[in-house]
């Protein structure tokens, strides 16, 4: 049948074949990137939240020698 057209109807079958493939393809990437951002989000999140919390202890434990008694110390 494909044989029996001519170009005027075979080019728009072509061109819409080609682009359905396109979105199918741009679809699929767009949800993997999508899922890419979202690990890395959650990632970054959790690094901060990390880095946060050893800071906190970093400068409690800074803090607490400062004030620290000398009584204290010794033992």
């Amino acid at each position: 049948m494909i044989a029996g057209m001519d170009w005027l109807t075979t080019i728009p079958l072509v061109v819409g074949a080609i682009g359905n493939v396109s979105t199918s393809v741009l679809a699929a990437l767009a949800e993997r990137l999508v899922a890419i951002l979202l690990a890395a989000l959650i990632i970054g999140s959790v690094t901060v939240f990390a880095v946060t919390a050893f800071t906190w202890l970093w400068i409690k434990r800074a803090i607490g020698m400062q004030h620290a008694s000398p009584s204290a110390a010794r033992h």
